[in-house]
């Protein structure tokens, strides 16, 4: 069942419950000692049965009758018959319409019921006749949250911001409103009365902060947890919410931190092995986001998103089978996923299965036929099958769509050399270097291309800024090395070829991973 009261804030359920009959001014009350106050008594102490004997009483007297329907319907809400305590409540109204009172409590009965709408009428046609009525204020306040009808909530709940603002669960209700509807300024203003509350449980501070946070504040929730870290009330939750508004606040050291101290808590959380895994591979520590993706493996070994972190990572690292085999494993639970299956073309790209890749990059290219990056996958593919044709048409494209991009105008100045165009590549890795002046390998390319013409000066000037910007390419050492034989230098030459030789197996390993995987 759909049960909105029982879901209502501790304040709310409080005055609905302790609502047992209210009387419209123009109805006599019972005089004391009528049967009626005494069930009103008896209802007060929770002494349901004297107060029903009570009532029963009262049902032989017309006058009191309409009353006695509207408490023993009051009555069997109370335990728990909500359907015959609704019927019970309906006779009291049709015999004396003007029982606010029990209008108010078969509301409460039909949300007891879930029939949600029939309440909301309710409640709405009670505060009409009492508009000073917080219990049915407060109720409609809930139901139309509920609904998700929040400028509605903010004016039912203005009038009773004050007693709101006095409790912790009033606080959160005027903190989700305030989030849902975007107003921060409004949100921050109820810190302040939230830090003068005592007593209040943690698990309730940590929702309130995550609550204003919503309506787009960072500062203070991050201030409310951090002060419940310094008074040594840390815990798991606390510290992975904090990660949390940390990465808001794009500070992921701090974010780092939280997490790992979340662990100390639950080691076994697969949410915080991800996130500290995500970070560690952004700030580039590989080898740490690696160990934290097998931890989380073992926690969860058929979990797509692990199965796909734990491939892109490895694949990194160049444990190419293991993270092949991840992310083939990620693609059979989740076949749409254009992320997988990227990195799944990517791993069959590095294990020289070009028809493999190229078969996945060109369905998602038909998928996303405007993205620059699957267009450059595409190019490279085929760049690598020497066809170069087809390479420098979908390269062209890639430019076309992101012409900031660096890499499809290099390989396409590539394809120029390798096709032998000397003279074109040349103006190609040239223009390159305008815009991009310390790209390292097109002064590698410029270099081997004003080689070929035999312009050695101008070679060497270029393969010698090339190995300054990374002197562990092994081509420009190479091409250095052999520029200098051309030019007589035989003993730099040596040493040069020499250095190119302990160079090229390790980057061999990994340039196809650094041309696909990083194509900014």
């Amino acid at each position: 069942m759909n049960n909105v009261f029982q879901k209502l804030p501790d304040v709310l359920r409080a005055l609905v419950c302790l609502t047992v009959l209210v009387v419209s001014p123009d109805v006599a009350l019972p005089n004391p000692g009528d049967d009626l106050q005494r069930a009103v008594q008896f209802m007060q102490q929770g002494n349901l049965r004297s107060a029903e004997e009570a009532v029963q009483l009262a049902l032989r007297d017309p006058e009191t009758q309409p009353g006695a329907y509207a408490m023993l319907g009051s009555i069997r809400l109370q335990q728990k018959r909500y359907q015959e305590g609704t019927e019970l409540l309906e006779r009291a109204i049709k015999a004396n319409p003007d029982l606010v009172g029990a209008h108010l409590t078969l509301a409460q009965g039909y949300a007891l019921l879930g029939k949600i709408d029939r309440a909301g009428t309710l409640f709405e046609h009670v505060l009409r006749l009492t508009p000073d009525n917080q219990t049915a204020r407060l109720a409609l306040v809930k139901i139309e949250n509920g609904k998700g009808n929040h400028s509605r909530v903010r004016s039912l709940v203005r009038p009773l911001e004050n007693t709101l603002k006095a409790s912790p669960d009033g606080l959160l209700l005027l903190a989700e409103t305030f989030a849902a509807l975007k107003e921060p300024q409004s949100a921050r203003s109820l810190v302040s009365n939230w830090l003068r509350l005592t007593g209040v449980p943690v698990a309730w501070t940590m929702k309130f902060a995550l609550a204003i946070s919503e309506s787009g504040l960072t500062d203070e929730p991050v201030e409310l947890l951090e002060n419940l870290k310094g008074q040594g009330l840390a815990s798991y939750e606390v510290a992975f919410n904090l990660g949390g508004l940390y990465l808001l606040q794009d500070d992921q050291l701090r974010a780092l931190e939280n997490y790992e101290l979340a662990l100390t808590f639950n080691d076994r959380s697969l949410p915080a092995l991800l996130q500290v895994a995500r970070i560690a591979e952004q700030q580039g520590e590989l080898e740490k986001a690696l160990s934290f993706l097998i931890r989380a493996k073992l926690e969860a070994p058929e979990a797509p998103e692990v199965l796909f972190r734990f491939g892109s990572v490895g694949l990194q690292l160049d444990f190419v089978a293991d993270a092949t085999e991840a992310l083939e494993k990620a693609v059979r639970l989740r076949p749409k996923h254009k992320g997988v299956r990227y990195w799944l073309a990517t791993a069959h790209g590095i294990t020289r299965k070009y028809d493999k890749a190229l078969e996945i990059y060109l369905e998602l290219l038909e998928e996303n036929p405007e993205d620059p990056q699957m267009h450059y996958a595409v190019g490279t593919m085929f760049y690598l099958q020497a066809a170069f044709e087809q390479a420098e048409k979908y390269l062209k494209k890639s430019m076309l769509l992101a012409p900031d991009e660096l890499l499809p105008s290099y390989y396409i100045a590539m394809a120029a050399q390798k096709q032998g165009d000397a003279e074109k590549a040349v103006l190609l890795f040239g223009n390159i270097l305008k815009r991009h002046p310390e790209h390292g390998p097109s002064h590698e390319g410029l270099g081997r291309s004003l080689f070929k013409l035999r312009r050695y000066e101008e070679a060497r000037v270029h393969l010698e800024k090339s190995i300054g910007l990374d002197p562990e390419s092994s081509a420009a050492n190479y091409q250095l090395g052999q520029l200098l034989v051309r030019m007589g230098f035989r003993k730099e030459a040596k040493e040069r070829l020499a250095t190119a030789k302990e160079l090229r197996e390790a980057e061999e390993k990994t340039r196809l991973v650094r041309t696909l995987l990083n194509p900014h």
